[in-house]
C-alpha cells in the first residue's frame, strides 16, 4: 500500500526522532511503500520577534563562544516561560500555504541554504544525515494547499503517530496531525498517537471530535487517552498499543546504535543522563548525585538535545550527539537517569536499571506526566519515579523476568492491531 506517515518530523529530541523512525521501519519491513509527509509547522508559527532572534543569533556566532550563546538562550527561554506561566490556552495552528517557499524549494542551492541555516551545528548535521541521507525515510514536505490535495489523491492510507501529536500543549493544536485535510475518512488510521493529558481542553474539544470522527481505526499510547477518546466519540473500539520504538528488537536497536560516531573515549562504566526539560534541574542534579553515591560510579555523561550547557553530576555534557549516539550511549550505560518517556522505553528494552524524574509538576497546566504514570504503573515500577532527596525507593531493582513477558505480549498485540488497521 502507499502509506503516508504523519507525526513530528525528526529533530534533536531523540525520542521524537526514533519513534518516527521505528514506525516507518516496521511499515517498510511489512512491504509497504511509506512516505513521511510533514509541513515544517509542528511548532507555533514564528513571529517577527522569532526572526529577529534568529538573525541576532547568526551575528552573535561571529563574536561569542558557543557557551556564551547557550547561556543567553537559556535566559531568554526562562523569561518566555515566566511570561507564559499559568497560561491554560493552547495555540491553534493553521495549515501553511507557502507559495514563495514552494517556489524556492525548487531552485538550485535551496538544500545547501537549508542545511546551513537550520543545521548549523554538528548535532543538527547528524540529525540531517539520519533523516535525509541514510535511507531511513522517504521525506516529503508539503508547502501549499495544492500539495495536500495531491498527496491525498496519491495515498491508499494515512497513519498518524506516534508521540504527543494530539497534545495541544505540545507545540499547539496542529490540524495536520488530525488529518483535517483528508476528506475520505476510510484512509485515516492512528497508531500510538498520544494526548498525554488528563483531560481534553474545552477550547479544542469540538474540533478534535470532528477530526477524529472520520478515523476508521484509532489506537493510542496511554490508557487515559483511550478513555478520553471513547468518551469524546462515543466509540468502544479505541485500542491501547505500545509506542513504535517497542516494535524493534533489542538486537535491531543495538545494530542501529553501532552506527554511532562519538568524538570522545567512552568510559567502561558511566551513568547516562537524558533530560528533555529543565524546569526541575535542581531535582535532576540531586537525583544524579544520589545515583552516584548508590552505584559508586563516578563518570556521568549527559546527552543534551537543546544546546544547553548545564553539567550534571560533575560529568560531561555531550552536545554533538545524533540519534545513533543516543542509542549507543544508553545501550552501554551502567545506570540511566532521565525525565524522558522514550529514554524509559529504551531502558526497558535494554533491561537497564534506571530512575526517572517527572518533567513537570502534576498540577502544572499542560503537564505531560500522564504518559509517565501510565508506563510506570503498567509494569508495576512506579517506585522508579524519583520523589526527591531522602527517597530511596527507586533503588529497588527491576524484575525483568516478570516484566519482559508483559512487554512481549503487548508488542505482539500491538503488531496485530497495526496489521488489522492496515488490512481493514
Amino acid at each position: 500500500m502507499k502509506i503516508k506517515l504523519v507525526t513530528f518530523a525528526p529533530h534533536p529530541n531523540f525520542g521524537t526522532c526514533l519513534q518516527s523512525y521505528a514506525l516507518n521501519y516496521v511499515l517498510r519491513k511489512m512491504g509497504h511503500d511509506v512516505e513521511f509527509i510533514y509541513n515544517g509547522r509542528e511548532t507555533p508559527p514564528p513571529t517577527f520577534r522569532h526572526y529577529i532572534f534568529a538573525v541576532l543569533k547568526r551575528i552573535m556566532r561571529l563574536f561569542l563562544s558557543r557557551e556564551q550563546i547557550s547561556r543567553l538562550a537559556e535566559r531568554k527561554n526562562m523569561i518566555i516561560r515566566n511570561v507564559q506561566n499559568g497560561s491554560d490556552v493552547p495555540v491553534i495552528l493553521m495549515l501553511p500555504n507557502r507559495y514563495i517557499l514552494s517556489f524556492l524549494s525548487k531552485c538550485p542551492g535551496y538544500e545547501y541554504f537549508v542545511k546551513k541555516w537550520y543545521y548549523g551545528n554538528l548535532q543538527k548535521q547528524k540529525v540531517y544525515k539520519f533523516t535525509f541521507c541514510d535511507g531511513n525515510f522517504n521525506m516529503r514536505r508539503l508547502f501549499t494547499h495544492a500539495d495536500y490535495k495531491k498527496v491525498v489523491a496519491e495515498a491508499d492510507l494515512f497513519i498518524t503517530g506516534s508521540d504527543q501529536i494530539w497534545n495541544p500543549f505540545c507545540g499547539g493544536y496542529n490540524p495536520m496531525m488530525f488529518l483535517e485535510f483528508v476528506t475520505d475518512g476510510t484512509k485515516c488510521v492512528a497508531y500510538s498517537s498520544s494526548m498525554s493529558q488528563p483531560e481534553i481542553h474545552p477550547m479544542v474539544r469540538d474540533r478534535m471530535r470532528n477530526a477524529l470522527s472520520k478515523f476508521s481505526h484509532i489506537a493510542v499510547r496511554e490508557k487515559r487517552s483511550v478513555e478520553l477518546i471513547r468518551k469524546l466519540l462515543h466509540r468502544d473500539d479505541i485500542k491501547l498499543v505500545v509506542d513504535p520504538t517497542y516494535l524493534l528488537s533489542a538486537k535491531e536497536w543495538e545494530e542501529f546504535g553501532n552506527k554511532a560516531e562519538i568524538e570522545f573515549q567512552v568510559p567502561d562504566k558511566y551513568i547516562f543522563c537524558y533530560f528533555v526539560g529543565d524546569k526541575r534541574a535542581d531535582v535532576y542534579e540531586q537525583m544524579v548525585q544520589d545515583v552516584k553515591r548508590f552505584t559508586g560510579i563516578d563518570k556521568v555523561i549527559t546527552l543534551e538535545c537543546y544546546n544547553r550547557t548545564r553539567v550534571y553530576g560533575d560529568g560531561i555534557t555531550y552536545q554533538d550527539a545524533g540519534p545513533y549516539e543516543w542509542v549507543y550511549l544508553l545501550r552501554h550505560a551502567s545506570y540511566v537517569c532521565m525525565d524522558s518517556f522514550h529514554a524509559t522505553v529504551f531502558a526497558l528494552k535494554f533491561q537497564k536499571e534506571f530512575v526517572h524524574a517527572m518533567k513537570n509538576a502534576d498540577t502544572e497546566i499542560g503537564s505531560q506526566n500522564t504518559r509517565m504514570y501510565d508506563i510506570l504503573l503498567r509494569y508495576g515500577i512506579l517506585y522508579k519515579n524519583y520523589k526527591g532527596s531522602g527517597d530511596t525507593d527507586w533503588q529497588r531493582h527491576i524484575d525483568y523476568k516478570r516484566i519482559n513477558p508483559l512487554i512481549e505480549s503487548e508488542i505482539m498485540d500491538s503488531i496485530d492491531c497495526l496489521k488489522y488497521e492496515i488490512e481493514n
